[in-house]
């Protein structure tokens, strides 16, 4: 039998006590959510939606990194934004999908008078793309698979535009924002599509998927590294002449329950003129 030198001990112990903090810290951080502010100008906003509140939330993984218990806190911060649009940008559920009930049933309690919409993330369509998509319009969420729908205010509308998944779909980028002479607020779960397709007719683009990185060296992220590939929009806010990228760090956590300087994020974005 090999005998450590007390140095060699000592360390070891230093390094157990190490390890154990952090990865008490790291689930502890999984629960901090943090609200994002943003304010969006921009020429083509009208004026009817000057004000207006979009409250855009992504990768719940409910029933995997995200507890179905903790949905009635996540849906009275929600409320307590008093946001006029929902979006949310995919990865709702875990990829066995024997939660996708349960993980929809609190949506209809969030109060958005202008709707809900949302896109799909790649554990969705691993759960089952078409039962993921009943649960959502059964909760008041309205799917946007290379499509757009608009809102009217006043008379002035503005559209909201989602793709396909992009690992398992076919994302579309250009059906999604046909003919639109509007304000464009477009949806993609993965940030990566938003490189490949210039959206150069959409003012206000939003991602996920990347968890802001998930568990990073001090807030630089790893996503790329986990993902096999190096993400222009990784994490965080991108303001880019006349028009607005937001990837935001998601609510849950995917493999392992732990977050580390990439807290889980609700963005609320106010729109001005």
């Amino acid at each position: 039998m090999v005998k450590l030198s007390k140095t060699k001990k000592n360390l070891f112990s230093v390094l157990a006590a190490v390890a154990a903090v952090f990865l008490l810290y790291a689930h502890w951080e999984t629960y901090l959510v943090e609200i994002v502010a943003t304010t969006v100008t921009n020429g083509k906003i009208p004026a009817e939606f000057a004000a207006k509140k979009i409250v855009y939330i992504a990768d719940i993984h409910c029933g995997e990194g995200f507890e179905i218990g903790r949905l009635d806190k996540l849906v009275k911060t929600i409320n307590s934004l008093n946001p006029d649009i929902l979006l949310l940008g995919g990865d709702y559920v875990s990829r066995n999908g024997k939660d996708t009930t349960a993980c929809f049933a609190k949506i209809p309690d969030i109060i958005a008078p202008l709707g809900k919409f949302g896109v799909l993330g790649n554990h969705d369509i691993e759960a089952g793309k078409e039962s993921v998509k009943k649960a959502m319009l059964d909760a008041g969420i309205t799917p946007l698979v290379n499509e757009q729908r608009e809102i009217t205010v006043g008379g002035a509308k503005i559209s909201i535009a989602g793709v396909d998944e992009t690992w398992y779909g076919n994302p579309d980028g250009a059906a999604a924002t046909k003919n639109s002479r509007d304000f464009v607020v477009f949806l993609s779960h993965d940030p990566g599509y938003l490189e490949q397709y210039a959206a150069n007719s959409s003012q206000l683009l939003l991602a996920g998927h990347t968890h802001g990185g998930q568990i990073t060296l001090l807030g630089i992220p790893f996503a790329g590294l986990i993902h096999g590939k190096n993400y222009k929009y990784e994490k965080g806010i991108f303001y880019e002449p006349n028009r607005t990228v937001i990837v935001t760090n998601g609510i849950g956590t995917g493999i392992v329950p732990l977050r580390f300087f990439a807290r889980p994020q609700i963005n609320i974005i106010t729109l001005q003129n």
